[in-house]
Parts: structure tokens; sequence; C-alpha cells
């Protein structure tokens, strides 16, 4: 759209709100920028008539509740306006556990893209007297390391309905695998985010991890592509997709005559070194290792696999970062 014709459209609303009564097309050729014309020069006034005819249908296209009546006591002629009723929000209002929820979501987001929108919906909510961030304390929300990159091309093709390709490493794969999936939706459980939908290499359904996508996950195919299932529940293919998954394996190294705690859990120490013991052990939930190891400090330092050592250093940095 040309910036005349926004500019247009703005003053035709601002018109169209400033009174009560039906505003007739030959006043709004007279007051609105942009109509002006001879109203006896026969091709300029059709010339009016279809700009005009485009402008309103421009307008209820985008939602403008547009009227077209006419008032008795002025004028014979139609004409239209804006009711502010129905054009204004109504007033925003959240619970404190809204607010508090809103601003966790909005602690989740640190890629720049979808930061940007994040801003400009808290800009919003402040403009209207609500301070998210006075809740944030509430709800208290860690990074999400591994997951922004793949997550925001996986929102963008699901509002499309885009296929998406990526390379995926298993937790029973040597190597990457290439997967192409028609994505249905993403959902976190457990502190690690997944996106679920339909494999077209293995024609079912599936669920992946995000901090197992190795590569950029790219948009392939043509918009609108695919019809997400009504019934689909991707927190369920979620959970499901965790009970699955077999015990990791976690190699740390711990301080001489230190962190008993994880000694006590280990099934295997050794072999000693000078700065300290291996010690090896068996879990399930990442966050939640990552979190215990970090409660050790400088006691204890992780070695294997990369996901505890990211999301381990990810707690000690958010622990390094806190207000004191």
């Amino acid at each position: 759209m040309s910036n005349d014709r926004t500019e247009r459209l703005v003053n035709l609303v601002l018109c169209l709100l400033s009174s009560r009564r039906f505003q007739t097309a030959s006043k709004i050729a007279r007051t609105v920028p942009g109509y002006e014309h001879d109203p006896d020069d026969k091709r300029a006034h059709e010339a009016f008539q279809r700009k005009f005819e485009r402008d309103k249908a421009e307008l209820r296209r985008i939602g403008v509740p547009l009227q077209s009546g006419t008032d008795p006591y002025f004028d014979t002629e139609p004409g239209y306006r804006i009711a502010r009723s129905d054009f204004e929000l109504p007033q925003i209002e959240f619970t404190d556990a809204e607010a508090a929820a809103v601003a966790a979501a909005a602690r989740l987001w640190h890629q720049p893209e979808l930061q940007s929108g994040t801003a400009q919906a808290l800009r919003k909510l402040r403009a209207a007297g609500i301070d998210v961030e006075s809740h944030a304390a509430a709800f208290p929300v860690k990074a999400l390391p591994g997951t922004e990159a793949a997550l925001s091309p996986l929102l963008e093709a699901i509002a499309s309905r885009r296929a998406v390709a990526f390379d995926y490493l298993g937790s029973r794969d040597e190597t990457a695998q290439r997967r192409r999936l028609q994505p249905w939706g993403c959902a976190a459980w457990r502190g690690r985010w997944y996106v679920a939908g339909q494999d077209l290499d293995r024609d079912a359904q599936r669920c992946f991890r995000l901090t197992r996508i190795t590569s950029r996950v790219r948009l392939v195919g043509p918009e609108d592509a695919y019809t997400i299932p009504e019934d689909v529940d991707v927190l369920a293919f979620a959970s499901e997709a965790e009970a699955q998954q077999p015990p990791s394996r976690a190699r740390v190294l711990v301080r001489p005559r230190a962190a008993w705690g994880v000694r006590r859990r280990a099934d295997q120490i050794g072999p000693r070194r000078a700065e300290g013991d291996e010690v090896c052990f068996s879990y399930t939930d990442t966050p939640v290792t990552a979190s215990w190891l970090a409660s050790f400090g400088a006691d204890v330092i992780v070695l294997e696999p990369p996901e505890l050592v990211k999301e381990t250093v990810a707690c000690l940095q958010n622990l390094a970062e806190a207000p004191r």
C-alpha cells in the first residue's frame, strides 16, 4: 500500500470517528485530504467514487466497523460513520496471576526477532497502566539454551502452514539425520522445548526435542500446504517423548574431598586426577540435574554430555547475574 493511500485511509478513519452523524460522500470529499476534486467534472467525480469505494472495502477488510445509513434530520444522501464503542479496544485488565504469566512468557524470548515483538507488547501493556515487570519475580524463568534459534522459524512455519527441514541427532543416532516435518505446534515440558507434527519421510506423527536440532531450520514448500488436526495435543506428545527417552549418562569432575552428594549418586568413580575424580551416573531430567550440579559451584565440573554442560553453565550464569 502506498504512503498516500495509507495517509488517506487514516484521515478517513479520523473523519468518520469525529462525529456521531453519518458523513456523506460529498462532505468526505470536501474535508478528507486525498479526495479533492471538482464535483462538476464528471470524470473526476467518477474517479473519486471509485477511489472511495476501494477505500471503504479496504477498511472493512482490515476490520474497521464502518457503518452506513442516513440522517433524516440533516441529509437524505446516504452517509458513513464509525462508532467509537465498536472501534476502540476495551480497557485491559489483568489479575496478578495473569500479569505474572505474561511477565514469565516475555522473559523466555531471547532471540532478537522474537524479542522485538515482546518488547512492543510490553510497551502497550505499560501504556495501559499494567506493570508486568513487577510481577516477574513471582515466576522466575531461566533461559532455555539451544532452543531459540530453532523456535523462531518453527513458529513461523506453524503460522504459515509450511513444512520445515532440519538435521536432527536422535538419542540413538550416531550422526544427525535430515528430517522433513509439517509442524503442528511447539510446547515446553519439564524445561525442554519440543515440536510435534507429521514426519513427511516416515509418514507418521513425530515429536522432536529442539536442543537436538543441529542445523538451521529451513522453511520449504508453499504456504497453507497442510491442515493442523483439531484434536492435536502437542503437550501430550512432548510428555510421551520425554517418557520414552532412555537415561543419559553424566561424566563430571569432582574436586578431592568435596561434593559428597555427587559421589553418593555415582555408579562409577575414576580415574583419579590431580584436580579431582571423574564421576559417572545416570539421569533423565537435564534441567533438574544441571540445577543440582550447579549448586555445588566450583567443586564440580561437568564434562559430558554437551547438553548437560550447556544447561549447567546457563544455571551458573543465572546465579552469577541474580541480584544480591
